[in-house]
């Protein structure tokens, strides 16, 4: 079972999201759907997930400010409209880069 936590501030995206793991991958769990810096890196400093899919502007911020105040080990697949930030999720330990809309045909391989 592969444990993710979607960090997302529009909720339709968040629900597009799961809804499109779940179709490609029977062995994943949403533990949490998080909506802002402050509610993710509280989440994440008290529980784990196996992978972690997330939007870069959030209403609080952006979310390279959640894994620079955490030390997680957690690979990090960022979910965004926009191309700019591309070059520094990659410095920050992002395995993936995917931008939306994320469409039915898109593959990408989630961690193991």
């Amino acid at each position: 079972m592969l444990n993710v936590v979607i960090i997302e501030d529009e909720p339709i995206a968040a629900a597009d999201l799961e809804k499109t793991l779940l179709k490609i991958a029977d062995d994943v769990t949403v533990l949490a759907k998080l909506d802002s810096v402050a509610t993710a890196t509280d989440w994440l400093s008290k529980n784990e997930a196996d992978v972690i899919l997330s939007d870069i502007q959030l209403g609080d911020g952006l979310s390279f400010d959640i894994f620079r105040n955490l030390d997680l080990n957690t690979p990090i697949i960022i979910t965004t409209a926009f191309d700019e930030y591309a070059i520094r999720a990659f410095k920050e330990n992002s395995i993936d880069y995917l931008l939306k809309p994320i469409t039915k045909g898109y593959r990408f391989i989630l961690p193991k």
